[in-house]
């Protein structure tokens, strides 16, 4: 059980460390390297809560800033998939960047079509995951890990993908 408080300290330090970050920071190395981490500590978190009742995790939850947030096991599962579509898109896009930079061979063309397909396609699904938790909700989520970029505010993401 004291696996469930390190992990929620864990996340916080780590929400402390992503808000920090400006917003000319949204996308960079460090960023992506502090949401890496926010991911595996989430990982471990649901893993450690998955044998504990609703009750018992609403407890460990209420002196966290995460009260507000995961209202329920479920919603930790959820944000664990956010993020990987987020981090999807973002190594998918850094490919991208790199074939036009650096490697625009015979077959780049090919390559960069199934990368833009793949950046498309985990951006839909975050859209798909979002619309089901509600503006709120995944307001609350882009502010955990800063995203404060345009391109994920919730109108953008809606119209769009």
């Amino acid at each position: 059980m004291a696996q469930i408080q390190r992990h929620l300290v864990s996340l916080e330090m780590l929400v402390d460390d992503l808000t920090l970050l400006s917003s000319n920071e949204c996308g960079t190395n460090v960023h992506l390297k502090l949401i890496r981490e926010y991911r595996q500590v989430l990982a471990l978190l649901l893993e450690s809560v998955q044998q504990e009742t609703e009750s018992s995790f609403k407890k460990w939850l209420t002196p966290t800033l995460f009260a507000q947030v995961f209202e329920n096991k479920r919603m930790v599962s959820i944000h664990l998939r956010l993020v990987d579509y987020v981090l999807t898109y973002w190594q998918t896009m850094q490919k991208v960047n790199d074939i036009r930079d650096t490697n625009f061979e015979s077959n780049a063309d090919k390559r960069l079509d199934l990368l833009h397909v793949k950046a498309v396609k985990a951006k839909s699904q975050l859209k798909t995951v979002a619309s089901a938790m509600g503006q709120d909700n995944y307001s609350r989520f882009l502010a955990l890990i800063n995203l404060s970029d345009v391109e994920w505010q919730w109108d953008v993401i809606r119209a769009r993908y």
